[in-house]
């Protein structure tokens, strides 16, 4: 539908004028050029709705990736992991080093990084510093967000039990680098994603924990509990480790990454 579309097509029958201001919209907002078609060419969309929901998001994905390709030296983050955090205690700086230097820039087989802490201890400030593009999800799933050549993805205020109620992906898949699997757009299509980037779990104590939490009694939770040590590195800040206090600051700063 969309493949003969160069840059130099001209549409001359009605439909092509639709096509072309729907693939316009998709470089943006997926949602929006399948209302566009959906309005002005309701018969075709009924019949073709799953083919225009993965070429428009096709359009979508390409349109970000050459847009983080002009951006690349543009972009500054607001603090720099390690040189911003100076009051970061020693134990909690030698875990998130090792981790950074060992799984961050792989994309097989890496272990996500899961901190435990209180409230206003700088997790997310930390989490948004390291180097490279990020997804980041607050509390809930949204695909429309989803970007397949991040470096690695944030997964903050989210109950460790309740990954799967807020929409996210099994946490299996979406926290260990699966690759390639389905999950559902809001409007029940499967859409492929492509989960390569390591992952960083941000829980509040007491709050998100959840079985993490709390010790294995089930032959099931002994199974997950067993995954988990051998797929994450957890590090549980204590009553008095207040880690991360940003304490340096770029003047230049884009709301692409926040």
């Amino acid at each position: 539908m969309f493949n003969n579309m160069s840059d130099d097509f001209i549409p001359e029958i009605p439909e092509e004028f639709i096509l072309v201001r729907a693939a316009e919209l998709a470089r943006t907002n997926v949602n929006a050029a399948m209302d566009t078609i959906r309005d002005d060419m309701p018969l075709d969309f009924s019949k073709n709705r799953i083919n225009y929901l993965k070429e428009l998001n096709h359009i979508f994905v390409r349109e970000q990736e050459e847009r983080m390709n002009r951006l690349e030296h543009l972009i500054f983050k607001t603090h720099d992991w390690p040189e911003s955090f100076s009051d970061c205690t020693p134990a909690l700086r030698r875990v998130v080093n090792r981790w950074v230097k060992q799984e961050l820039r792989r994309t097989s087989g890496v272990k996500c990084l899961i901190l435990i802490g209180p409230f206003g201890t700088g997790k997310t400030c930390f989490a948004k510093s390291l180097p490279g593009y990020y997804n980041y999800f607050d509390g809930q799933w949204r695909l429309d967000i989803w970007k397949n050549f991040t470096s690695y993805s944030i997964f903050d205020n989210i109950g460790w039990d309740e990954f799967e109620e807020k929409g996210f992906p099994n946490k299996k898949h979406i926290l260990t680098q699966r690759g390639y699997f389905k999950v559902p757009h809001e409007t029940g299509v499967l859409i492929e994603i492509n989960c390569t980037q390591p992952a960083i779990v941000l829980l509040n104590q007491g709050l998100h924990e959840g079985q993490l939490g709390r010790p294995p009694i089930e032959y099931e939770e002994e199974r997950e509990a067993k995954f988990w040590e051998e797929h994450a590195i957890i590090y549980r800040m204590g009553k008095h480790t207040f880690s991360f206090h940003p304490t340096e600051f770029k003047s230049l700063y884009t709301s692409f990454l926040c």
